[in-house]
């Protein structure tokens, strides 16, 4: 079953991508310069010249504030799911 979204973070996923696009073409020298690529994939300039100069998105920065991994999140889920379906309460105890 696919992630659901929110409307914002589909925003930002869109937005990722076409930052990335802008910067690869740029680099293979198909714009010449990062304001058009930034006109021409709707992005703001401040941040394609950010992300040109090597600083990374913040999806990709906030991973150490996070207390489980993306893996762990997902087999806790599943199993707190599992539970619930056989009519039981998720306790640590339990795990």
């Amino acid at each position: 079953m696919p992630p659901i979204r929110s409307e914002y973070s589909q925003k930002l996923a869109s937005q990722e991508g076409r930052i990335l696009l802008a910067l690869d073409d740029t680099k293979n020298g198909r714009i010449e310069s990062l304001r058009a690529a930034a006109k021409l994939y709707n992005i703001p300039f401040s941040t394609l010249q950010r992300r040109a100069t090597g600083v990374s998105s913040r999806v990709d920065s906030d991973h150490h504030r996070y207390k489980l991994t993306e893996l762990e999140e997902d087999s806790l889920v599943k199993w707190i799911l599992s539970l619930d379906s056989r009519g039981a309460a998720p306790r640590p105890s339990t795990a």
